[in-house]
């Protein structure tokens, strides 16, 4: 096939036949027995590690980062299978299976870190600083210090056990429901029905304004139908979130959120400062985008939907030569890397009725590959996306080759790579667009992706931390859902967007993941580290790449504040570092400003 017109990714390289993979089988078998056998062994391990017992404890931890790998790659694969066609329920039972399988791996990860937590401090540091240990040690002392804030070990198995059918089976309802709302609208006379993501797409990207307010009403009837479902799936979530935090005595609703992504609560302070900081400007770009509407009344699909919209299409084998030239443009070995994602077929980008909504970059770490899923228009805003998935794929190659407890990261750190790239091609075609209109569209689709992070989201954070601080009182109501995220909203918009999208609680499905909690802000400060260190390669070009790469393989060594230090001399601690990764937004705000000041 074609590398250059190729549609659809490629699985079967990895596991050939899909539901009935015999290989995939094969793997599910070997991860039960291996699961099963380290937990007897764990179990059988005395409390207190002496030091002539290290061999029999970096054995377990050897078997430990297989299965983690193991279960990884399946459950991603599995999450590939189902997007690819929502409609084969047969992957509705590998994904059980795969949600059994993660609640052993948690009862293991328990154990292990509670036989950490017991060894003595001296053997300990004897231990931290084997050399087989070294490239693990982050991950082993964070994990060793977290189990001190747990509960004992059977109340954590317990919660493990208890997740399938709780909190995860909560979000996998939300998933279920999500997936099969639909919108009722009149395309050409024709009464339609549509997704909940194809429905967004019509409000958003349509040229008719009739079409989008006629797709965003679609929206709000059919959120408004199912809304009590929703809240009732919400509720439960943070519920039994919060139950578990009580039990475990953690009154910070953000503990777990700042751990799990290796940063410290005062960088989300200085963050969040920082963008108030700027806040002028970026209201400037909304008054004048309100302008530029001239309806009158304002909603959010308004603000969403480009005044300028670009009258080229980019066609997947343009979008594909684009990006190649713009990454070998930076560095050779990331350029030779794109061109490997076309010629293996690791993408699927057909826009076909069957896929699931969204995009995402799956990482297969047993094949060292990964695979890409999004929908392929053929505007610039997909080449963008494609360029920020295939950066995760790259940190996930730079990854690939380290120890599997060192590939775990955050998601702010997540987001470096691909947010990187991202700005990498998207500057390159506004630099190059000697057309106002053409570079209106692109400026306007740069200004819009930043807002995203530098509004929307740090909204959402802001919403869901007053939602669960009401939660903690009791059931909330979906009118009172709507008027925290109302709050949230007009205090950023100034009052400047009249109708708000009071139902994208239901629909933003980061709310209900089960496994990482306030899921949102980490993108936001992804975004912003990853701006920051692109501020710094634009100003220090000669020999960034390699330092590059050395922060992306030792981000699964350090916190986000240590790999600042470290890599960029920087305390992200503090806002400057915050307020210098915004000049590029700053930069195309004031060109959109003032090219739009005749109109």
């Amino acid at each position: 096939m074609n590398p250059l017109t190729a549609q659809n990714w490629n699985l079967d390289s990895l596991y050939e036949g899909g539901t009935r993979s015999i290989k995939l089988k094969q793997l599910i078998n070997g991860l039960v027995e291996n699961l099963h056998i380290l937990v007897i062994d764990l179990e059988a391990q005395e409390p207190k590690l002496k030091n002539q017992e290290f061999q029999t404890l970096l054995n377990i931890m050897d078997r430990f980062q297989s299965v983690l790998i193991e279960w990884q790659e399946l459950d991603e694969f599995v999450t590939c299978l189902h997007s690819e066609n929502v409609k084969d329920t047969t992957v509705l039972t590998l994904m059980d299976k795969s949600a059994e399988l993660k609640a052993i791996m948690d009862t293991v990860k328990i154990n292990l870190h509670h036989l950490l937590a017991a060894i003595q401090e001296d053997t300990w540091n004897e231990f931290i600083n084997l050399e087989a240990v070294k490239p693990i040690s982050f991950y082993l002392n964070k994990e060793r210090q977290a189990i001190k804030d747990r509960l004992p070990r059977e109340m954590e198995k317990l919660i493990s056990d208890l997740s399938v059918n709780g909190i995860k089976g909560w979000e996998q309802q939300q998933q279920l429901m999500l997936s099969k709302l639909r919108v009722s609208i009149e395309l050409d006379g024709i009464e339609t029905e549509v997704s909940i993501g194809q429905a967004m797409n019509y409000a958003i990207h349509s040229k008719d304004p009739g079409l989008r307010k006629l797709a965003a009403q679609g929206i709000n009837n059919t959120c408004e139908a199912e809304a009590d479902s929703f809240a009732s799936i919400l509720n439960r979530i943070a519920g039994s979130r919060l139950d578990v935090y009580e039990q475990r005595g953690w009154p910070n609703i953000l503990k777990e959120a700042v751990e799990q992504n290796d940063l410290n609560e005062a960088t989300i302070d200085a963050v969040l400062a920082s963008i108030s900081q700027n806040k002028d400007l970026y209201q400037a770009y909304i008054q004048r985008k309100v302008k530029l509407t001239g309806s009158g009344e304002t909603s959010w699909f308004d603000l969403a939907s480009p005044i300028f919209a670009s009258a080229e299409k980019v066609s997947y084998a343009e979008a594909k030569s684009i990006i190649i030239k713009q990454f070998n443009r930076f560095n050779s070995k990331l350029g030779s890397f794109a061109e490997k994602v076309f010629a293996e077929d690791w993408v699927e980008m057909e826009n076909r009725a069957d896929k699931a909504e969204g995009g995402f970059c799956a990482s297969m770490p047993l094949a060292g590959e990964s695979r890409i899923f999004f929908t392929y228009r053929e505007i610039y805003q997909d080449v963008v996306t494609l360029a920020h998935e295939i950066g995760h794929a790259y940190h996930n190659f730079i990854l690939h080759g380290e120890p599997a407890l060192a590939q775990q990261k955050g998601t702010s750190i997540d987001e470096t790579a691909s947010t990187f790239m991202e700005n990498l091609v998207l500057d390159a075609v506004i630099n190059q667009t000697t057309n106002e209109q053409e570079k209106l569209a692109l400026l306007e689709m740069k200004i819009k992706n930043g807002l995203m992070y530098i509004g929307t989201v740090p909204n959402m954070f802001l919403f869901e931390q007053q939602f669960y601080r009401k939660r903690k009182e009791g059931l909330v109501t979906v009118d009172e859902i709507q008027f925290l995220l109302s709050e949230v909203e007009n205090a950023f918009y100034e009052g400047e967007v009249e109708n708000l999208g009071l139902y994208k609680w239901m629909y933003i499905s980061h709310f209900y993941d089960a496994e990482i909690p306030f899921y949102n802000i980490p993108y936001t400060i992804g975004y912003l580290f990853s701006s920051g260190i692109y501020e710094m390669a634009r100003a220090e070009p000669n020999g960034f790449a390699e330092r590059y790469d050395s922060l992306l393989r030792d981000s699964g060594r350090m916190t986000v504040e240590q790999l600042a230090q470290t890599f960029l001399d920087a305390d992200i601690s503090m806002s400057e570092f915050w307020n210098n990764s915004q000049q590029s937004l700053r930069e195309a705000i004031e060109e959109y400003l003032r090219l739009t000041e005749k109109f």
